[in-house]
């Protein structure tokens, strides 16, 4: 009698639990991506029909799945401006992120065209197929041998319009 009735808890206890649903939880927040490709001192060059246009050069390159991650680069941009003439833009960085057309860049920021402007900031967004540049946070830089202080830059490389919120030109009047 005893048996049955333990042999009929067991069977009653094996029912139910089949029924009961369990969760898998799985915790994000330990889950650590790990590289697929890992470079160290590189130089990728992007290689068109009529040029080279595009340079990256990083210190450390972290190819993951869906996004490269870069420490102590630099992108070079090779184009004509609207006169036609030959410009080069290069945009610092301590740490580039690429997904995709789309670099971000942050900590110690800084764009420089040619000779006559460069601006500091510790964001910047480049959009690599619209070719325009974004941040939102406050930057500051020359342009010529004139200080230029803003928030929220816009910068389009094509036509090279540029707008910012909050901005404060200085013209130097000792150097004419």
């Amino acid at each position: 009698m005893v048996i049955r009735a333990f042999v009929l808890i067991l069977l009653v206890l094996s029912v139910t639990s089949y029924f009961i649903p369990v969760e898998n939880v799985i915790k994000k927040d330990n889950e650590v991506e790990t590289p697929l490709l890992v470079f160290n001192d590189s130089t990728m060059y992007t290689l068109t029909t009529d040029s080279m246009n595009r340079i990256v050069y990083a210190k450390e390159v972290y190819r993951f799945e869906k996004r490269d991650v870069m420490h102590e680069g630099a992108l070079t941009l090779k184009n004509f401006d609207s006169k036609n003439n030959y410009v080069t833009d290069v945009l610092y960085s301590d740490i580039i992120v690429k997904r995709e057309d789309i670099y971000k860049f942050f900590k110690n920021v800084r764009f420089k065209r040619e000779d006559f402007i460069s601006l500091n900031t510790d964001e910047l967004f480049y959009n690599a197929k619209e070719e325009i540049v974004t941040n939102t946070l406050p930057f500051n830089g020359n342009y010529y041998n004139n200080t230029i202080k803003g928030d929220n830059l816009y910068l389009d490389m094509k036509s090279y319009f540029m707008k910012s919120n909050n901005t404060h030109f200085e013209i130097d009047m000792k150097n004419k």
